[in-house]
């Protein structure tokens, strides 16, 4: 299927973010009132493309179906999925599900602004290769940028970025990190996970913004070491060391976009549990780089991807300083407007 310029709109809560484990409206579990809106989009076969679309207040926003282990036949498997430019709002669950995909499966370029669980969920994808690239998150309240589970080989993750910490899921081998920027938002959990179970995956090149919170833990940096065992570091330069991984990576903070604020978690830990966070909206965020940051020029070159850097290098993130703007969404919509009301 071709499934673009459309706007999708939901079900959902319009006020709060919450996902699982949180309370609707601060009294009701979320497992006991019925899911109002499931899917905005979803597929399996091969050779869809989802883009440009307008997509809100659904528990996913877009996914690949899963049904568990892939069939025998090739050409009943999901590969060769495009899932580009869509422009995604108010989620209670995860933005983009890759579940269930196989072999190249392409998310690329598109904008997520709250959600309650995850931001792009791959448990598992089956072989890969997975790629995201040059997606911008943001307020992701309780799960991490990343859901990674089932041992996910093949998955590249370039030029996102990431307000929020790459610390959801389990050991998965063959991965390749570069040139990602994730910003925490001084929750109680560490920035960065790295459960590789091969000695070749790389990360590398990405710039991270610690967390720094009353209930953030002193240990950031996570990392599954050959051994199996798992090893805590309170900076980036001493996880440098230990592993080898991130030889030219950096700490960044938001000072290092024009105009960014870090997201408002929603509360844990209260007599109700995890409450509902706030909403934002994407015509209110800038996420472009200042061009005197140090996220600029701070990438390796990585061909047929970020061929068109402006400066001595590429920038990290998904948003390189100089070129044009990125079309997120239905196109022909203002887009100074919000498109879901």
């Amino acid at each position: 299927f071709l499934i673009q310029d459309n706007v999708i709109i939901g079900r959902d809560d319009r006020f709060r973010v919450y996902g699982w484990a949180a309370h609707r409206e601060g009294l009701i579990p979320y497992g006991t009132h019925l899911l109002d809106s499931y899917y905005g989009i979803k597929v399996y076969g091969s050779g869809h493309v989802i883009a440009h679309n307008s997509i809100a207040y659904f528990h996913d926003a877009i996914g690949i179906s899963t049904y568990g282990t892939p069939e025998k036949e090739q050409e009943l498997k999901a590969v060769s999925i495009d899932i580009y430019n869509n422009d995604l709002h108010l989620l209670v669950d995860d933005f983009v599900e890759a579940d269930g995909g196989v072999h190249n499966i392409r998310i690329m370029r598109n904008r997520g602004v709250n959600t309650g669980q995850s931001g792009i969920s791959a448990q598992p994808v089956f072989g890969g290769p997975a790629y995201y690239i040059r997606n911008v998150l943001y307020n992701i309240q309780k799960g991490g940028a990343l859901k990674i589970h089932g041992g996910v080989p093949g998955l590249t993750a370039y030029h996102n970025t990431f307000i929020a910490e790459n610390n959801g899921g389990g050991g998965h081998p063959n991965s390749n990190y570069r040139n990602n920027l994730f910003l925490g938002s001084d929750g109680p959990t560490h920035i960065a996970r790295f459960p590789y179970t091969t000695t070749y995956s790389i990360a590398d090149y990405n710039g991270y913004r610690p967390n720094q919170g009353p209930d953030s833990p002193e240990g950031q940096f996570r990392w599954l070491s050959p051994r199996g065992e798992w090893e805590e570091f309170k900076s980036l330069e001493d996880f440098k060391k230990a592993s080898g991984l991130e030889a030219h990576g950096i700490t960044v903070d938001y000072n290092d976009f024009e105009d960014l604020q870090k997201p408002i978690q929603g509360p844990v830990g209260t007599p109700l549990g995890e409450m509902p966070g706030p909403v934002y909206h994407a015509v209110d965020l800038n996420f472009k780089l200042n061009p005197n940051g140090k996220a600029v020029d701070a990438g390796v070159i990585i061909p047929n991807v970020n061929d068109n850097f402006t400066g001595h290098a590429p920038d990290l993130g998904a948003l390189e300083v100089g070129v044009p703007p990125v079309v997120y969404g239905a196109r022909g919509l203002d887009p100074n407007q919000e498109f879901y009301r």
